[in-house]
């Protein structure tokens, strides 16, 4: 899992670069949303292999969510019987609802099942309540909030895409890099997690190496020294 999801984190963090790149900043914070996803996760796993059997588990417990909703009588509007009879071609509801409850015992997880006997998710907050951190913590309280309006296409976000005159009248309709604001910020906010995912890697594996580490942080702190941008030391 540690592994994955560290591939995972690198495609990401490229795919951040590109839209910067591009003036497309926006959709780059977007994605810096989910590298911090992806730094908690790693983080997460690196503590211990009932964490890492804890954080696979939300595969397992979303796909019995996934089949328990494809079932349920007051949804055969969204789910028809032919939809039914693909996703239970193999084996049927019962069946796979059983193999994917024995998979979670399989995995002796402490603490996965509630007095009811269902499994619980773990949410990303009880993830970094775990991790404690806290530099994350502080991450996940201002940056990730903030990233989530743009993720969640709330309100706020009109301000970037419509211009008004002084009167309050629309003035203009903006879209692509004319209506993004490309503040520095979040490239280096998505260096600075790859930073200490790079960290939980050496504290798991040994690799890469300290001194690999302490160059990577001198390059991101030349970087911030010349864009004059503030930058946290690693916890």
């Amino acid at each position: 899992m540690i592994i994955q999801t560290f591939n995972k984190s690198l495609t990401t963090f490229q795919a951040i670069y590109c839209l910067y790149k591009h003036y497309l900043c926006n959709n780059a914070e977007n994605l810096c949303r989910v590298l911090f996803e992806e730094m908690v996760n790693i983080g997460y796993c690196t503590l211990g292999i009932n964490e890492a059997k804890r954080y696979y588990s939300l595969q397992i417990i979303n796909k019995l969510k996934f089949i328990n909703t494809v079932n349920q009588p007051e949804n055969k509007v969204f789910f028809t019987e032919h939809y039914k009879e693909m996703i239970f071609k193999d084996h049927s509801y019962d069946e796979t609802k059983r193999e994917l409850l024995k998979s979670l015992s399989i995995l002796d997880i402490k603490d996965l099942f509630d007095k009811n006997n269902k499994p619980k998710a773990i949410s990303l907050e009880e993830r970094i309540d775990k991790i404690g951190s806290r530099q994350i913590n502080h991450y996940y309280l201002l940056f990730y909030r903030i990233a989530s309006v743009g993720v969640h296409s709330l309100p706020e976000l009109s301000g970037k895409y419509l211009k008004f005159n002084q009167e309050g009248l629309l003035k203009e309709l903006r879209w692509g890099p004319g209506a993004e604001n490309c503040e520095i910020s979040s490239i280096f906010a998505s260096i600075h997690f790859m930073n200490i995912i790079l960290k939980y890697i050496h504290n798991y594996f040994g690799y890469p190496k300290q001194k690999d580490l302490v160059r990577f942080w001198e390059k991101t702190s030349e970087l911030a020294y010349k864009y004059e941008y503030f930058i946290e030391n690693l916890e």
